[in-house]
């Protein structure tokens, strides 16, 4: 686990680095546990990897369906509200593409 204390940050980001974690509900779960409730996490990557380092279902997928197994990473770890998938770079963009998916740390209460 982190060596954090519970609520110790407001904002979390993985960067280019989701393909490559080999537990990453547990990894998703304990960064929503430092996090604040509502704090964000951002999880961005491209198409381009170590392909001896990622994962192997990283390879047999594309950009939208890595997003969608991100999206599943988050979903299980179940600490995460409004998950959501972002293509920030247009599709007609001529270098890297880039995908991201979000979520906030669950606990907000509203009302």
């Amino acid at each position: 686990s982190l060596p954090y204390g519970d609520g110790e940050f407001d904002a979390a980001c993985i960067c280019v680095s989701v393909d490559y974690l080999v537990k990453p509900v547990q990894v998703i779960r304990d960064i929503g546990r430092v996090l604040t409730p509502g704090g964000p996490l951002i999880i961005t990557f491209s198409n381009r990897c170590f392909p001896t380092k990622a994962v192997a279902i990283w390879h047999r997928l594309t950009g939208p369906g890595q997003q969608q197994l991100v999206e599943s990473y988050l979903t299980e770890a179940g600490n995460w509200d409004d998950v959501r998938s972002l293509t920030p770079v247009p599709e007609d963009f001529r270098g890297d593409p880039l995908f991201a998916v979000l979520g906030n740390r669950a606990g907000v209460t509203t009302g």
